[in-house]
């Protein structure tokens, strides 16, 4: 049972009313919250939503929701989306570990507020890799996810509300913020500095990444690069030169989602020269090859340049050579043509001088 008090007090040369809330429970005290106002309704309207929210949350337990920390309800919510048919993907399964490093992971799940997420993210913010407002936005839409499903999925006592209630607070300190469509594509020789790089590279006995093949074939199938380490033999048709790349990532799920793609350019040329030591195509760890990409970029000075910034390239040649939105999209895998114009494609104004048509 919750009950309030409010006593008047003369502070100085002004009324205030210290505010106290209470619950019970078997006749002792289990929660204690006090708080000076200086009018009674001010003290009135926050003591009667203290008492609605002890409430409530006396409810979820009667109702046989359970109460625990964020720490388990996240790791609780790790193994259900292992053994579910959309498993968390590495970046959110990287987030959720950074984020129950920090002090809200030891609250009660029903016990975090609003002023709790922005506590972190204030914390996160001046941690030591820094992140940027876009990257605090994920870990807060991470936060929020498993607070949205941790009562229908779980059982827990939890709810997204405060999430919600802190995203004004959020954007007005700058602490979130969406993240900027990139727009790198290769520029100058930038290209063949890469491509001679790794011939050479490749020339080093220790080197067992084909690096130049897969450079290729990024560029002409516009695949992630965890779509090309995946390929595999038995799903190429030779004759109908085309490939079955599995389970593409899709906000649906990415497991059973295949699609054929048809093999441009030198693509078929480069994996028939492919040998044949497994089942995959080019069997490397796709982290090898972003690793080594970064590696490649940092000694020839070519700044801002991601590996996932190839599907981009790869995109936008298409569209420049001709191919409609809707052909390119049969290659990328989006089903969204707004998402592909708009992201994976970037034509630059050279490419329209070159046509130089005359439009008058």
């Amino acid at each position: 049972m919750a009950f309030y008090s409010i006593n008047k007090r003369l502070r100085g040369d002004r009324t205030v009313y210290s505010t106290s809330v209470k619950q019970k429970n078997k006749g002792k005290i289990v929660f204690s919250k006090s708080k000076t106002f200086t009018s009674r309704a001010a003290a009135l309207k926050w003591a009667r939503a203290l008492i609605s929210q002890l409430e409530a949350d006396e409810t979820n337990m009667i109702a046989g929701y359970r109460e625990i920390t964020f720490y388990e309800l996240v790791k609780e919510y790790e193994t259900y989306k292992a053994k579910s048919n959309k498993p968390l993907r590495r970046t959110a399964s990287f987030a959720y570990r950074t984020i129950v490093k920090y002090p809200i992971a030891h609250l009660l799940a029903s016990k975090i507020k609003s002023h709790d997420i922005v506590e972190y993210c204030m914390a996160r913010k001046e941690s030591v890799s820094k992140p940027g407002p876009a990257t605090i936005s994920i870990d807060v839409s991470l936060i929020r996810k498993v607070l949205r499903v941790g009562k229908s999925l779980l059982g827990v006592n939890c709810s997204q509300q405060p999430v919600v209630e802190a995203y004004q607070a959020l954007y007005d300190l700058k602490l979130i913020a969406r993240s900027k469509t990139r727009k790198r594509r290769l520029v100058g020789n930038e290209y063949d500095l890469l491509l001679n790089f790794f011939e050479q590279k490749e020339k080093h006995r220790s080197t067992v990444i084909p690096y130049r093949d897969i450079f290729n074939i990024s560029l002409s199938t516009c695949l992630r690069i965890s779509e090309v380490t995946s390929l595999r033999w038995r799903d190429l048709n030779t004759s109908a030169c085309k490939i079955m790349v599995r389970d593409r990532k899709n906000p649906n799920g990415s497991e059973g989602n295949h699609t054929e793609i048809p093999l441009l350019g030198d693509s078929l040329r480069i994996i028939l020269a492919q040998p044949r030591q497994s089942e995959f195509i080019f069997p490397v760890n796709p982290r090898s090859v972003t690793a080594g990409f970064q590696r490649a970029c940092k000694k020839l000075g070519i700044a801002d340049l991601r590996y996932h910034d190839l599907r981009r390239e790869g995109a936008t040649r298409l569209v420049e050579l001709g191919y409609t939105v809707e052909e390119v999209a049969t290659v990328t895998g989006h089903k969204d043509l707004k998402i592909l114009w708009q992201v994976y494609t970037h034509i630059t104004p050279e490419h329209l001088l070159k046509k130089n048509i005359n439009i008058v």
